[in-house]
């Protein structure tokens, strides 16, 4: 299966190029996006396995921001396309935590040897592997005020990304965690959690009715991605 690559560049010629070139490399690219919006609904219909983010492009956000915010809510493979770029601007980048630099102009070579070594290493780190895993513990402490509250996991409605937060939802009320979504995955693998958007995780659970796009949770309705549906669905026993 060919690896699935996004582009985000808002040089619209240079972007085009670049999916030809991948093409012809024997990658798949699910997509062209220009700004961070187009960015974030791209990954909503398809996850990507590596996103090749360049660093100015076009709205309020620019990619380190935009891969800042990817960070929080999930787990994903991002190499930077960069031009000639000051260090303050190069040392933000790598805080990011990419899997690699590609300069501009790019050689086709280095191009692909960077995706597959990406991909690679991103396949390789244990945090991939852990959300397949059920955990061992059915039961968290959360801090609340100043106390830390047990919260029985089978209680959990469902998780949403909040920034660098996350908000966990129950019959008894929300606690919010200052950890981002992806952290909060691995940390508490179980199976009944199942990822339905990039911002919500559920209880497969507590899930009262769905159709194709949404789910409902007690009354609260929350988006299924595309690229997120065919697990969710495999989950849900249907007649």
């Amino acid at each position: 299966m060919a690896v699935k690559i996004l582009i985000v560049e808002d040089e619209v010629l240079v972007a085009e190029n670049l999916a030809a070139d991948l093409t012809d490399l024997g990658f798949e690219v699910t997509d062209l996006a220009i700004s961070a919006d187009e960015c974030f609904a791209a990954i909503d219909k398809l996850v990507p396995d590596v996103v090749l983010m360049d660093i100015q492009i076009k709205g309020k956000m620019n990619g380190i921001e935009v891969v800042e915010r990817l960070n929080e809510q999930m787990s994903i493979a991002v190499i930077y396309l960069t031009s000639n770029t000051d260090s303050a601007t190069m040392q933000r980048a790598i805080a990011t935590k990419p899997k690699s630099f590609i300069s501009k102009p790019y050689n086709l070579g280095d191009l692909q040897a960077a995706i597959e070594i990406a991909f690679q290493i991103y396949n390789d780190e244990p945090q991939n592997e852990v959300e397949s895993n059920d955990a061992s513990f059915s039961s968290v402490f959360v801090k609340s005020g100043e106390f830390y509250h047990r919260i029985n996991l089978d209680d959990v409605l469902y998780v949403q990304a909040s920034g660098s937060y996350c908000t966990i939802t129950t019959d008894s009320g929300e606690f919010v965690l200052s950890m981002n979504l992806q952290n909060f995955i691995n940390k508490v693998p179980r199976k009944n959690f199942v990822r339905v958007h990039r911002s919500f995780v559920a209880n497969i659970q507590h899930i009262e009715k769905f159709d194709n796009n949404s789910i409902v949770i007690h009354g609260k309705e929350l988006p299924i991605s595309k690229s997120y549906r065919e697990k969710v669905f495999k989950n849900l026993q249907r007649l």
